[in-house]
């Protein structure tokens, strides 16, 4: 339920990162209930750990303030609603790896195109690669743990 709830919000909203450079709340606040419906139904995860996934979410946030839009608030308000669905130390990973996915591309978009490098990219796609590595790492760990 958590992954498909995940690949959903992270589609809708990549598509309009990269369209609009915009992210719809209306969007992140129907995922951040359904992400706290799962969490009173199915209980995947501990409260201490949702509370630290959402703490994450919220330092980013911060920094997004700090930072003038650095990275946007509407990321910060999807990594809060990834603290809902996947715990801290998951939620860690995501944007830890993201991060790098970003960080890798835009350099390479940096040299090779000859921009700016303060200049922007949407970010939400890597937030759906990143989910999208960890799903695959842990399923297919489990797998291979079990062969």
């Amino acid at each position: 339920m958590e992954v498909f709830g995940l690949v959903c919000m992270y589609c809708m909203t990549a598509f309009d990162d990269l369209k609009d450079r915009q992210i719809k709340v209306r969007d992140i606040l129907i995922f951040g209930i359904v992400g706290i419906i799962i969490n009173l139904v199915y209980r995947p995860h501990d409260l201490i750990s949702v509370v630290g996934g959402v703490i994450v979410g919220l330092l980013v946030y911060l920094f997004s303030f700090l930072s003038k839009e650095q990275i946007g608030k509407g990321d910060a308000l999807l990594i809060i609603v990834t603290g809902l669905y996947l715990g801290f130390t998951d939620t860690l990973v995501v944007l830890w790896v993201s991060t790098v996915l970003a960080a890798i591309v835009g350099t390479i978009h940096v040299k090779r195109h000859r921009v700016e490098i303060d200049s922007e990219l949407p970010f939400v796609p890597f937030l759906l690669v990143g989910y999208l590595l960890l799903f695959t790492a842990t399923n297919v760990g489990g797998i291979v743990a079990c062969g």
